[in-house]
């Protein structure tokens, strides 16, 4: 990447970069699907979606509450493996890679953040949970908003790892149609640069490498591309409110500022910010963030948790476009 094109990088908005920070392995082969009635075993299990893609999740712990870790844009579940032994202890602990993703299967007409959203809730209607918890880290804020919505009574809360910063930010005007230009001339140096800017921890050097590796020389630029466009076609006021249940943040303190006002105006809205962490907050500094995530988690939950005999809606089909 060249020097001009590093410092236009820059200067784009600090939040809009928060949001696309995560980058994903190479895809394998997805393992065969498995019966429905092995899905909540402990281990590795496999959901199809709507569409036809294969879902690779893994399941640790147990009982009434479920916690579901959705990781962000083109990162995949193993960047939620410092959380799974400390979560296991208390909840059910179920982490996925979305499609296009990891070892997801990468077949779909159209890649958006709402297709997401379905696959998510898919997986929560498929296994039948009740009581479950969303953690959604960057992109992973948004897709936990819609499967939210979609799954209605079957989800408690969500906890925003890094993200939903600002319910009113816009994802529009000349610096993030200069980042899509970046990503569409090269998507694997601007990629590198941004992962780069995304970490402002002394000592992270093997966890930038192993993201960059991992996602930025992805052979699947053309999800990643799509994904970064369509994150203007996101009503984000809309989906706070259609989520319908408390949103909890744990979020980095600095550079982007967590707009806790403007978010209450559309959702029951509170964060905790961590200082001196970048983007991947979960990773460098995973004991402080798994103490937050678990008092944020036991807050959510509550005493009526482990009532496992609520009613739960069905889940609407995903549109043909999705």
């Amino acid at each position: 990447m060249s020097r001009i094109a590093a410092l236009r990088l820059a200067l784009l908005p600090p939040v809009a970069l928060a949001m696309l920070a995560c980058a994903a392995p190479e895809p394998a082969a997805p393992a065969p699907a498995v019966d429905r009635q092995d899905g909540l075993s402990p281990g590795r299990h496999v959901y199809t979606t709507a569409d036809g893609n294969d879902v690779p999740y893994v399941v640790r712990g147990g009982g009434a509450t479920t916690v579901v870790l959705v990781h962000c844009w083109m990162c995949d579940r193993t960047f939620w493996d410092a959380q799974i032994p400390a979560l296991e202890e208390r909840y059910r602990v179920i982490a996925l890679d979305l499609p296009g993703h990891g070892e997801a299967g990468a077949e779909r007409e159209a890649w958006t953040v709402e297709a997401f959203g379905h696959d998510v809730a898919g997986l929560i209607d498929r296994l039948d949970l009740r009581d479950v918890v969303l953690v959604g880290h960057s992109m992973g804020g948004p897709v936990s908003l819609k499967a939210a919505a979609l799954a209605r009574d079957r989800v408690r809360g969500i906890v925003a790892v890094d993200t939903l910063h600002d319910a009113e930010f816009d994802f529009h005007g000349p610096g993030m149609e200069q980042m899509l230009a970046m990503f569409d001339s090269d998507f694997r140096a601007t990629c590198a640069s941004m992962v780069d800017r995304m970490f402002i921890e002394e000592g992270a050097d093997e966890i930038i490498a192993e993201v960059r590796v991992k996602g930025c020389q992805t052979s699947n630029v053309a999800v990643g591309q799509a994904l970064i466009r369509d994150f203007g076609n996101i009503d984000f006021p809309l989906w706070f409110r259609e989520a319908g249940v408390p949103i909890r943040a744990i979020n980095a303190a600095v550079p982007h500022e967590t707009k806790i006002d403007v978010n209450r105006k559309y959702a029951d809205f509170d964060a905790v910010l961590m200082e001196g962490v970048g983007h991947y907050l979960q990773m460098t500094r995973p004991d402080e963030f798994n103490q937050h995530l678990l008092r944020t988690l036991d807050q959510l939950a509550g005493p009526s948790m482990g009532q496992v005999g609520s009613q739960a809606s069905p889940i609407p089909s995903p549109s043909a476009s999705s």
